[in-house]
Parts: C-alpha cells; structure tokens; sequence
C-alpha cells in the first residue's frame, strides 16, 4: 500500500497511483470522477480496460461491461463500486429499458462488493467521493470514554 498526501489516498501499487495521477491530470475531475478513477485504477483489469467502462466524452459509465467476458469476481466488484460512487445507482441493473434485473441489482450490496481484498481501497474511494464527511481524510479522532457515576 502507497500514501500519497498530493493525491490524499492509499494506493495499491505505482501503477494504480500513476493512473489516478494520469486521468484526473488529463480531466476536471470532481469528486465523482475521481472516486470512479480511483476504484478502477485498483484492479490491473479495470485498469487496462478503463475506457471500456468510461466514456470520457459523454461523461458517462458503460453498463454494459459488468456482462464483459475478461470480468472476474474481483473486477466486477470493483466494478460495480466505481458504478455506484460515480453514477449514484445501479446501473447495469437497467440495461433493457423498463425491465430491471433484481439480481443484477442486489449484486451492488456492500457485503456482496467489499468481502475482497479490494476493502481497504474501496474505503479510500469512498473517503474521495465524500470529501465533505470524511474531514480529517476519513480519520476518527480520539475522544475520551464516558465516565459512569459510581
């Protein structure tokens, strides 16, 4: 794991910090690019195939990929985390217009995303998705345990 204090987060490796730094140098990033640049950076997978999950024109996530045949168990998890940081919903549960897929959907429940190795990164993503709640760079400070009358 790599701190960065320039990019204010943990990185998985050089190469997940390098493409953070490369795409959202590249981009006006907002807090919702940057959490989706972020998550997908973490996965080698993802990483390589970043433009077919993002369409930076249209500024628009590409469903579609979750049904990607080089998808793995780890690479959608990342996924669909980057989906719903980016995009608040689920939206490869809505590719037939009018149809969802209940399936689909409850696949972007948190215990379904986060029991991976990919945890500690996604909790990173969340802290740049959220930079409002997260003062302190997500950190708790320390408070002194209550104390009970005798």
């Amino acid at each position: 794991m790599i701190r960065s204090e320039i990019h204010k987060a943990c990185f998985v490796d050089n190469d997940h910090l390098e493409f953070y730094a490369g795409q959202t140098d590249r981009q006006k990033p907002d807090c919702y690019l940057k959490a989706l640049v972020y998550t997908l950076g973490a996965c080698p997978d993802t990483r390589r195939r970043f433009g077919s999950l993002y369409n930076a024109k249209r500024r628009a996530v590409v469903p579609e990929a979750v049904s990607c045949a080089w998808q793995t168990s780890g690479s959608l998890k990342v996924t669909r985390l980057a989906f719903q940081l980016f995009t608040d919903r689920t939206p490869s549960a809505f590719l037939i217009p009018g149809e969802p897929d209940f399936d689909e959907c409850a696949r972007y429940r948190v215990s379904d995303i986060f029991c991976c190795g990919y945890a500690p990164y996604f909790v990173e993503a969340i802290k740049l998705r959220y930079p409002e709640y997260m003062g302190g760079r997500g950190r708790c400070r320390a408070i002194a345990p209550r104390r009970t009358s005798a």
